[in-house]
């Protein structure tokens, strides 16, 4: 789901560990960070630059955020890959956000920013209390199949700029049988906008392979906040998607104001195939696929639960694919 702009905040932040969780009274929300780090890499990763594996009970980070002037007349969303677990931000001193979970996304709503801004983030990671941890031991060391504990920021910080009323994630549902795409495209409301300030609003969505347009579709956006549309594809355009062949369509979704002007727009993908059950056997694309997977553990020497570089991520693919196995889980 991308838009023309977009900031990546990965890379050097101010950072200190907070073992007692003190940091709100000895004023780390407002005072420089004595030490750096390296995001989106965990502070006990040697990529991290920090590379302290014991016990990191609250965990600080701060960076200036500069919004290009292009950006003006849009809200500012702050996007978060994850962090682990318990994550409060704060912009410019005052809360903007918090989160529970180290492994889901989240997004904090910056509004009309201008300027530069400072970002705090507060990450607790208590020993004892009940979250998901996965593999990440609850021991000092590692042992058995437990290993090396994540804390705080381990995947990419970025921001966007949004118009007040925009596209949020799409729900793009194959349909092998109706040879189609179903789409579900709900649509984000910030600051006061209101759902009478979108009469003659259209969303339409368009889906290209690599000879051009394959199918397009439009639809009213001023009924309800989550607009639905069906794509057909021509026969002759249909290309499944499977193991052998991973095909993957293009996708631009455009929400245009009653003038026709382009309100937001997104590109995305979509791979055409059907999953089901019979019996014991597993479908796909209505034949029996047998599941020879690997159990993906996710960890690096080096990045822990995150991976050094894009290469390293393929590099996992391709040597399981070479040692016979048709998937991951």
């Amino acid at each position: 789901m991308v838009r023309p702009d977009w900031l990546n905040l990965n890379g050097p932040w101010e950072f200190e560990i907070d073992r007692a969780d003190t940091g709100i009274e000895r004023g780390l929300r407002e005072r420089p960070l004595e030490g750096t780090i390296t995001v989106p890499f965990a502070p006990e990763s040697a990529l991290s630059g920090v590379e302290d594996t014991d016990f990191l009970h609250a965990v600080w980070y701060r960076r200036e955020l500069t919004v290009p002037e292009s950006w003006a007349g849009r809200r500012t969303l702050l996007h978060f890959g994850a962090v682990d677990h318990d994550a409060t931000v704060w912009v410019n001193g005052r809360e903007h956000g918090r989160h529970r979970g180290g492994f889901t996304p989240f997004t904090v709503d910056l509004g009309h920013l201008r300027g530069t801004a400072t970002v705090v983030v507060r990450a607790r990671d208590s020993r004892r209390e009940p979250q998901a941890r996965g593999k990440q031991s609850t021991r000092h060391g590692n042992y058995e199949c437990l290993y090396t504990r994540t804390t705080g920021i381990w995947q990419t910080v970025w921001a966007e700029p949004v118009p007040e009323v925009s596209l949020a994630r799409p729900r793009l549902t194959p349909d092998v049988a109706g040879s189609a795409f179903h789409l579900e495209q709900p649509l984000r409301r910030s600051g006061e906008g209101r759902a009478g300030d979108r009469a003659g609003w259209t969303l339409t969505a368009t889906v290209r392979d690599g000879e051009g347009v394959v199918a397009e579709a439009g639809v009213r956006a001023d009924l309800d906040l989550s607009p639905r549309l069906t794509l057909p594809l021509p026969a002759d355009r249909v290309r499944l998607w499977g193991p052998e062949d991973p095909y993957l369509y293009d996708v631009t979704i455009t929400l245009r104001d009653a003038a026709g002007e382009v309100v937001d727009a997104v590109e995305t993908y979509a791979g055409l195939r059907s999953v089901s059950i019979d019996g014991k056997a597993v479908l796909l694309n209505g034949r029996p696929v047998f599941q020879r997977l690997v159990l993906d553990q996710g960890y690096y020497p080096d990045g822990l639960m995150t991976a050094p570089s894009d290469e390293a991520l393929a590099r996992d693919i391709e040597l399981s694919l070479r040692a016979g196995f048709n998937g991951a889980r």
